[in-house]
């Protein structure tokens, strides 16, 4: 069965959250394919759409659109991008006050958006570092 990418991301912007959740989730499992259908993800418009969930969706849409970050985020544009969206703050707001599902997959993302040494700046002014290492205790 083929994915459309296209369908995903309308998804990501219609009422129900267990829709956003799950295409969230189905974007993070397509963008491990490869560079060429992250790009195309990322063209589709869903990087500010997953920050969107990130900031204001259910738990489990939190949790989806971490993981779908974490996969996004390998590709230096897409970092760029995230943080101009301001990712970076609220995946450290997910390590402090998500669920544990949602705690692990902050984790992932983070550590794909740390590959840029601005950024680990700004998620060690955002207090990251004890929340990564609480996590490690």
């Amino acid at each position: 069965m083929a994915v459309n990418i296209h369908e995903l991301v309308a998804r990501l912007q219609g009422p129900d959250s267990a829709e956003k959740a799950s295409a969230a989730a189905a974007l993070a499992k397509q963008a491990v394919a490869g560079q060429s259908l992250r790009v195309f993800i990322v063209t589709e418009g869903a990087l500010p759409l997953l920050v969107v969930l990130l900031r204001a969706g259910t738990e489990q849409g939190k949790t989806s659109a971490a993981d779908a970050i974490s996969e996004l985020a390998i590709d230096e544009s897409s970092r760029a991008l995230l943080v101009d969206e301001g990712a970076p703050l609220l995946l450290v707001t997910l390590l402090r006050a998500g669920t544990e599902q949602g705690k692990a997959s902050a984790v992932g993302a983070i550590a794909e958006l740390a590959f840029d040494a601005p950024t680990r700046t700004l998620l060690d002014g955002e207090g990251a570092l004890p929340l990564l290492v609480a996590l490690l205790r």
